[in-house]
């Protein structure tokens, strides 16, 4: 009888469906929001269609909205709707989005801002039909020392992930982003 019990609890092992999901960054889009000094004028590439013009109006990047103003110096993305959008300040520096994309459906977008002052990485997305920031890498960047600078980024399995590496040195550390089923959101590493 234990026999039997052992090979059913094994069979059920066997035939459990897979719950890990695995991200896929798709860089090959030139989808691009920047700016220039003299004068200010706001730059944006790739879209598939505009609203307005470059000073106050909506791009849309895919199924991604930008919503923006250069007069209040505000933008969200997110939905065709505004009320359901994420603010995002993308007036400083050059903005690239490129689509995450997960095997079971899910999208998100990451947001790779590059300023003089280091830049930040944002990961936006839906979830429950409600636009959210999942993470900002410039809240974390302050646990790590000034003189490191974004080396790479890629995707392994479900988990997102930022190389960092020290100027004129080999130490490196790497901001790991990884799903959490149960959560639903990303739950984050230093290595």
């Amino acid at each position: 009888m234990k026999k039997f019990f052992a090979l059913m609890t094994f069979l059920l092992i066997l035939s459990a469906p897979v719950s890990a999901m695995n991200l896929t960054i798709y860089r090959d889009v030139n989808w691009t929001i920047g700016v220039t000094s003299e004068p200010f004028t706001l730059e944006i590439a790739g879209y598939t269609n505009l609203e307005g013009d470059f000073s106050k109006g909506v791009a849309q990047f895919g199924e991604l909205y930008f919503h923006f103003d250069s007069f209040n110096e505000s933008s969200r993305f997110g939905s065709r709707d505004f009320a359901n959008t994420v603010p995002v300040y993308t007036f400083e520096g050059s903005t690239r989005i490129y689509p995450l994309k997960s095997d079971d459906g899910r999208e998100f977008y990451l947001l790779v801002t590059e300023t003089g002052g280091g830049g930040s990485i944002k990961v936006i997305g839906e979830r429950n039909g409600k636009w959210v920031k999942y993470f900002d890498t410039a809240d974390v960047r302050k646990k790590i020392p000034h003189d490191f600078y974004l080396d790479n980024f890629y995707t392994a399995g479900d988990t997102i992930i930022f190389d960092y590496k020290e100027w004129q040195k080999e130490n490196h550390c790497a901001l790991r982003y990884k799903w959490d089923e149960a959560a639903q959101w990303f739950g984050f590493e230093i290595r």
